[in-house]
């Protein structure tokens, strides 16, 4: 009989740790969208892999303890958006099929968020794994970030430009994106490197995230002059596909995190329009707070780290729900709807959260061993 309740224990112990360890979600995830380490947008006739695209491959790969992946994307990263070392260059954001269906780099501008994506990765990915050289990989990226992509703003301190050029306009104004500044991120840099700039490119993002939502509601770009953030010249004050993720960052952030109590009671207009939509806006406009269009699956599911930590937890399963009833996963088309689910819905089980430093903490360090 002991022998018998110690068998079904077992049993029951396997499997808890299979629901609790698999993520099906990234294996389809790497099925459709995940071709030699390459991560294709299918949704563009030129069959396009971004900087971002590998990056969020990274960062997975990592949540997932999938170090045979994580390995391929970063090899493919390298050679491919890199010129083939990743020391000496930061990755070109955009590749995909130029003219006679010769396939290269269509744009060599780094894309800022993207390099701040695969520096932590890597440096994460040396902690956890113990792999010394992808956390120096990590170390000599993070340094070129800062010395290429930032800028020195009297009155704001660091900022992160969104790329290394095209958004200085040589006169004293800086086209910024508030997305492209998760805390998280930042916060684990200046815990690994306080002898940088990154604690006031910290406390600059803070400032952007804090000055630039009137109505509770960020915006997808703005304009950095004399100290003041203004609405971009180019899209003007509408929050939409870029915001979406500043929601979805404020809410993974720790709760001990100091600033995530005023950012979510800012943002807390949003739950307003969710209940209204029955789904996050497509679109808003951060000066009237008026919004329209409900999001997609996607959209949902980037809302659902914010929506838990307001409290709202009724409105966070409902989300969830039309997540996992509308999310189109087995088609290469809706790579932005695929990464937003991975990166929110991944949160809302439990795949991981991330520490008062911004450390990645993933479930399997602890429960799948």
């Amino acid at each position: 009989m002991k022998k018998l309740v110690l068998i079904i224990g077992f049993i029951l112990s396997y499997q808890v740790n299979a629901s609790t360890c698999s993520w099906p979600e990234w294996e389809q995830f790497k099925s459709t969208y995940i071709q030699s380490g390459r991560v294709i947008d299918g949704s563009d006739t030129r069959q396009i892999t971004t900087s971002e695209g590998q990056s969020y491959g990274l960062f997975f790969a990592v949540v997932a303890n999938d170090p045979t992946a994580f390995k391929a994307v970063l090899n493919w990263t390298e050679t491919h958006l890199s010129g083939g070392d990743l020391t000496a260059r930061l990755p070109a954001w955009l590749w995909g099929k130029k003219d006679f269906n010769t396939f290269g780099v269509l744009d060599n501008n780094p894309a800022s968020d993207s390099d701040l994506w695969i520096a932590y990765s890597l440096i994460e990915a040396g902690r956890l794994w113990g792999e010394y050289y992808y956390e120096s990989l990590g170390y000599l990226l993070a340094s070129r970030i800062i010395r290429e992509e930032t800028r020195e703003v009297e009155g704001i301190g660091t900022v992160l430009l969104p790329g290394k050029k095209g958004f200085d306009n040589g006169k004293g104004q800086l086209r910024l994106n508030p997305s492209y500044v998760p805390l998280f991120l930042i916060k684990n840099m200046a815990s690994h490197y306080p002898n940088d700039q990154w604690q006031s490119l910290y406390n600059s993002s803070y400032t952007m995230l804090e000055k630039t939502m009137p109505k509770g509601f960020s915006p997808d770009w703005v304009t950095l002059s004399n100290a003041t953030f203004y609405a971009d010249a180019e899209t003007g004050p509408i929050g939409s596909y870029n915001a979406i993720r500043t929601y979805l960052w404020a809410g993974m952030l720790n709760d001990k995190t100091e600033e995530k109590e005023t950012l979510l009671s800012m943002m807390s207009p949003m739950v307003n329009a969710i209940k209204q939509l029955q789904a996050p806006p497509r679109s808003v406009n951060t000066e009237t707070g008026t919004f329209k269009d409900g999001g997609s699956a996607g959209f949902s599911a980037a809302l659902l780290p914010l929506l838990q930590s307001l409290g709202e937890k009724e409105l966070a399963i409902e989300q969830a729900k039309v997540v996992s009833m509308l999310l189109q996963s087995n088609s290469n088309d809706y790579y932005y709807d695929n990464v937003l689910a991975l990166f929110g819905m991944g949160w809302y089980q439990g795949k991981y959260h991330f520490g008062i430093n911004g450390e990645l903490q993933p479930s399997w360090v602890e429960q799948c061993q």
